[in-house]
């Protein structure tokens, strides 16, 4: 099982390094843009959320504060697969697949999360 988790931890940390890389330097092939994605382009919002993804993706690579990745990546990952669900299809598989990779990783890390969820601890009187 370890390894699965590490494999895991290492390809969706080179999945989003290389991707959000790709977002400012185009070394693959990027298809024609969905006119909702166009709009992220045009605006230059997509550097931020790539930014995100090439911090988030480098912090995976190298094991360093992998639940500060999580928590950087995590909208991010929702966001690629309602996009995928909502706009556009044609790449909906990679999505599943980044999801999965993300809650592979996310597995050994949930303990790290339970305080959101806990009234007790949300109190700072």
């Amino acid at each position: 099982m370890h390894w699965i988790l590490l494999s895991a931890r290492i390809l969706l940390g080179l999945i989003f390094f290389v991707f959000g890389l790709n977002g400012f330097i185009t070394f693959i092939p990027v298809p024609e843009f969905h006119p909702f994605m166009q709009m992220l382009v045009d605006s230059g919002f997509i550097y931020v959320v790539k930014a995100l993804e090439v911090i988030g993706g480098f912090l995976l690579l190298f094991n360093v504060r992998v639940v500060l990745a999580l928590l950087l990546l995590g909208p991010i990952v929702v966001n690629i697969m309602l996009y995928h669900l909502f706009f556009d299809p044609r790449n909906w598989p990679i999505s599943v697949i980044n999801l999965l990779l993300f809650v592979l990783v996310l597995i050994p890390y949930r303990q790290s999360f339970y305080r959101l969820w806990d009234e007790k601890k949300q109190n700072i009187t």
